[in-house]
Order: C-alpha cells, then sequence, then structure tokens
C-alpha cells in the first residue's frame, strides 16, 4: 500500500504503490472479455444478420435501434440510481450483482438473435422485444462493472493500470471476434444455422468469463459519507459538469464508431469485394490499442488525460478523412490508414473508464456523495447509445442510398457506403472534441489536488477515532 503521512488531521500520499495482485489484476481482464462480445456482435453483425439473414427492412431496423437509445436515456440513469442503492453483501457493492445481471443478461441476448431468426411469423415484433429488453437488462451487468475501476483503488496508477486492462481485454476480445466469426458461420451450410451457433458459442463464454473474473477482483474504496443520496440529487450528478460534458463528448465518438461498426461489413463487402478485410479491421484496432497501451500511461502522467484524450480522438477523425478519399481499386491502402489511425480509437477507448473513475471522484468532491453507478449508467448508455445511433443511422442510410441485400450496388450507393462509413463519423467525432476542449474541467493539476484533498477526507474519521 502506498506510503501515508500525516500532518495534523491531513494526509499526504507519498508514493503511489499498487493496491492491486496479479491475480486481481488477470480477474479482472477475464471479466472485461466476459463482456465485450455481447455489443461487439451487435455492433458489428446484428445489422447485417436482420437485413440479409432474417429479412427485415432496414428502415425498420433502423427505427427499432433509435427508439431503444431514446427508452435508454430514460432507463440507464435510474438503473444507476438504483444500483447505487441495492443493499451491500459479502461481496461488495457491487459483484453479486454483476453475476446476477450477466445471467439474465445472457437470456434475454439469446432471445435477441434467435427469437426473430427462428419465430415463423412475426419477426419484427421478437425483434423488438428482445432488443429492448436487452438494453434494459444489460445494465444490470454493464453498470456494476463499469464502477470496478472507482471501488477497487484509489490510486491514479493503478486506475490507469486497470483502463489499460480493460481496453486491452475489449481489443483482444473484439479481435477474437473479428477473426473467428465469420469463419464460425461459413462452416454450417445455412448462414442462419452458422450464426446462431456463433451466438451460442460467445454466450457461454460470457457467463464463464464474467462469473470467473468477478469471483477474483475486490472491492476497496468506500465513500466517505455513508448516507445515500436522495433521487433529487441524481439530476445535479448527472448534470455535473465534468460528468456532463465527458458524457456529451464520448456519445459523440461512439456514435462516430458505432456507424463504422455497424457498417464496414457491408463496405468491405460491396465496395472493396473483400468480406476477409473484417479480420484485418480487428486486427488493425489490435495494433492501435497495444500501441496505446504502452504510450497512454506516461503521456497521461505527463500532460494529463484531457489533452491526450484530444489528441488521439484528432487521430481518429484524420484517419476517418484520409479513408474516405482513397480509390476502392487500392484496397491495401484502407488497411495501412486504419493501422496507422487506430491508436488514437484505441487511446481514447482506454481512457473512457479512467475518466469516468476520476469524474466519480469530482462528483464526490464537489458535491459530497458517491455515485459510482449513476456515473457508470451513462457510460453503459454511451456504449448503446453509441453503438445503437451508429447502427440507426447506418440502418436509415441503407435504404436513402439504395442498398439492395446479396446484390451487385449501384455507383451512388457504393458512394453512399463511403460517406456513411468514413465522412458521417468523422463529422460526428468533431462534435464531441468541441465539447470536450471547451467544457471539460478536470486538468491534470485539478487532478493531483482533487486526490490529495479526498485522500485526507477518507483519513480524518480513522484519526478522529482513534
Amino acid at each position: 500500500m502506498a506510503e501515508v503521512v500525516t500532518t495534523g488531521n491531513s494526509v499526504n500520499i507519498a508514493s503511489e504503490d499498487s493496491l492491486l495482485s496479479g491475480k486481481e489484476k488477470f480477474s479482472f481482464f477475464l471479466v472485461n472479455m466476459g463482456n465485450i462480445p455481447l455489443m461487439t456482435l451487435l455492433g458489428s453483425f446484428l445489422l447485417i444478420f436482420y437485413t440479409d439473414v432474417v429479412g427485415l427492412d432496414p428502415a425498420v431496423i433502423g427505427t427499432l435501434f433509435l427508439v431503444a437509445r431514446i427508452l435508454d436515456g430514460f432507463n440507464d440513469p435510474v438503473m444507476g440510481y438504483i444500483v447505487d442503492h441495492l443493499p451491500r453483501t459479502k461481496m461488495g457493492r457491487f459483484r453479486s450483482y454483476l453475476i446476477l445481471g450477466t445471467i439474465i443478461t445472457a437470456i434475454v441476448y439469446l432471445l435477441t438473435w434467435l427469437g426473430p431468426s427462428l419465430a415463423p411469423t412475426g419477426k419484427i415484433l421478437f425483434a423488438f422485444l428482445g432488443y429492448l429488453l436487452f438494453g434494459f437488462v444489460f445494465d444490470l451487468m454493464d453498470i456494476p462493472l463499469n464502477s470496478m475501476i472507482a471501488v477497487m483503488s484509489d490510486r491514479d496508477r493503478d486506475r490507469t493500470t486497470l483502463s489499460n486492462i480493460k481496453g486491452f481485454a475489449y481489443m483482444f476480445g473484439g479481435v477474437l471476434i473479428y477473426i473467428v466469426a465469420l469463419p464460425i458461420v461459413s462452416l454450417f451450410t445455412s448462414e442462419q444455422a452458422g450464426y446462431h451457433w456463433l451466438i451460442l458459442f460467445f454466450t457461454v463464454f460470457v457467463v464463464l468469463f464474467s462469473v470467473l473474473g468477478t469471483l477474483g477482483i475486490r472491492e476497496r474504496v468506500n465513500p466517505i459519507k455513508p448516507e445515500k443520496y436522495g433521487l433529487r440529487d441524481l439530476y445535479n450528478i448527472l448534470g455535473n459538469k465534468a460528468v456532463l460534458s465527458h458524457f456529451v463528448q464520448q456519445l459523440f465518438t461512439m456514435a462516430g464508431g458505432g456507424v463504422i461498426q455497424g457498417s464496414i461489413l457491408f463496405f468491405f463487402i460491396y465496395v472493396l469485394d473483400r468480406p476477409d478485410y473484417l479480420a484485418l479491421f480487428g486486427v488493425s484496432r489490435a495494433v492501435g490499442t497495444v500501441i496505446a497501451l504502452g504510450l497512454v500511461p506516461g503521456l497521461t502522467r505527463r500532460y494529463g488525460k484531457k489533452l491526450v484524450n484530444t489528441i488521439a480522438n484528432l487521430v481518429t477523425i484524420i484517419g476517418f478523412m484520409v479513408m474516405f478519399v482513397l480509390p476502392a481499386e487500392q484496397p491495401v491502402w484502407f488497411v495501412i490508414v486504419m493501422v496507422l489511425a487506430a491508436p488514437g480509437s484505441g487511446a481514447t477507448s482506454i481512457l473512457m473508464y479512467s475518466i469516468q473513475a476520476d469524474n466519480t471522484d469530482y462528483v464526490e468532491w464537489t458535491q459530497g456523495v458517491r455515485a459510482e453507478g449513476a456515473v457508470a449508467s451513462l457510460n453503459s448508455f454511451i456504449i448503446k447509445a453509441g453503438l445503437g445511433l451508429g447502427s440507426g443511422i447506418g440502418a436509415y442510410m441503407l435504404g436513402v442510398i439504395g442498398y439492395v441485400p446479396n446484390a451487385v450496388q449501384s455507383a451512388e450507393t457504393i458512394r453512399g457506403l463511403y460517406s456513411l462509413n468514413f465522412l458521417f463519423p468523422a463529422l460526428i467525432s468533431i462534435a464531441g472534441v468541441i465539447v470536450w476542449i471547451l467544457f471539460y474541467p478536470i486538468t491534470k493539476e485539478m487532478n493531483q489536488l482533487m486526490a490529495a484533498d479526498l485522500a485526507n477526507k477518507r483519513i480524518a474519521p480513522r484519526d478522529s477515532s482513534g
């Protein structure tokens, strides 16, 4: 544990030794690996599965995705409030609910995919029922998971380490899916059966990794005040300047990423005629994340998370704009640019959760309440809304640009796929960067002051009691 030097009623953290064991870090990797297949498969394959396999109208799917996100806007903060107020168990404030939420979510996830596919009639009804219900129950596992970094350690170095582990797990899990998904589907004579087995395999994967990982991590950071915040306080927590500005920036960023994630397979199949590039797309993101893992800790210690996050987003945006003007006749250049731009998206995904932990501290520092669940609920919403809005935009645009499933596309449709995959994500992400630069308040210096002040307040009760 870090050496603590007390002076009167104050405390200074003289060093930042890690509170985390190697086993716990590996367990945190496992539990995050158990989370990533759910949204990655939804974001990358559900749209093409619903259109090309189930046979649903893209406009209907777009409506479904957007309606779900509107409902999430009301549901997620309420679920965050509920998670913060659930009774503490022997496993802590979040871990037991993470396990329970994983099991419930896995069951609903199967309904989301298999219901519309297997139903002889009412396929649209099953699609709406499964997808909307998934958006609700996913919070039961995602909010507790996203709350863990803030409660596993109050050390900034530990939080950066946990964010790196989370980012690496998301990268590794995403690459695994991009590499094996289409080959698994192709093993079966029926594309429908291939997707069914793909979903069944990864659903078992989710439950196994999530439960085993949860059992191996610990919760250490408790609220300074034991009292729970009230429902009226929720509005002020969500409207906190740091929380709100980070939320808006990440919502734009994830929406831009959601557009390309939901539509890139259409681009590879119908523009480049290279569906195998989906695996290269995943590998490029992996390379970028590995590079970011090496750079982010040192850069954030030197320059702070706000500046590093700004630069990372700009690198991603430049990559989008370059790919927008690349000729389809030279597909290898898409791979090269994806690799060069990938460290940007890798860094933003790594920083997202470390910044969330800082925002949780900022709320406690400025408002006197500890609200991991409420802050984490926004990240849960960001992930679902980003991917959902991106897929929804993609579904609507497929109709606008004249996309025809399983057919040769017109020149107008091909140009539309360029705009959909690269121009739209760039413009959306630019809006997010502007919000981030102008309104996010936590600089490197403020973060150091905040951490020291909260440490003083946590040790003060122990000093006064004995």
